[in-house]
């Protein structure tokens, strides 16, 4: 059987300078290879750049799934699963450790502006739901190839390999050195 491929995208930023990064790994445990880019802290070009980075990447015919760490990045920079899945026709699962407080993100969204943009992409992104000691959104597959996609990515603990990789190499990019939970 051939192994799949899965990119999973984290992000990390220190002030205004917010880098995204992806990491492209084999099944659960060999890294193949890193895309980086820049986005803005607070903007909404999240969306538009994980597509650009993955439709110039090596990898983009490999790619069996697309993992994201929560649907926000660089604080509150929200990436549209529905438009990355549609536009890469690829699969695309969010993985959190915690379950959204969507009442608590709206309030912050408020104070932004796009605020009920941001409020539709959340909200596009559907229902949370919990597998394990994770909760995931998906879009461009069912919910049970969703289970089988994170299965298929988890070398240990509950968090894909890709998200664990990404999530190191963007600490390291922007402190010096990772650091936080992975």
């Amino acid at each position: 059987m051939k192994s799949w491929r899965f990119v999973g995208f984290d992000d990390s930023f220190k002030g205004d300078e917010c880098f995204i990064v992806g990491a492209v790994v084999e099944g659960k445990n060999y890294l193949e290879g890193v895309i980086v880019d820049r986005i803005e802290v607070d903007g909404l070009d999240s969306t538009s750049k994980i597509v650009s980075m993955l439709r110039k990447s090596k990898f983009r015919n490999q790619i069996r799934a697309i993992f994201l760490d929560g649907i926000t990045f660089g604080g509150f920079n929200v990436a549209d699963i529905t438009e990355i899945s549609r536009s890469l026709s690829t699969p695309l699962i969010v993985v959190m450790r915690k379950k959204p407080d969507f009442e608590s993100i709206y309030r912050a969204l408020e104070n932004l502006p796009d605020f009920e943009l941001r409020k539709k992409i959340i909200e596009r992104a559907g229902d949370v739901h919990s597998y394990g000691s994770v909760f995931f959104q998906f879009s461009g597959c069912d919910r049970q190839s969703a289970i089988e996609m994170i299965n298929a990515s988890i070398l240990k603990g509950n968090i894909p390999e890709c998200l664990r990789m990404a999530h190191l190499i963007a600490t390291a990019v922007v402190h010096g050195e990772s650091k936080g939970r992975v």
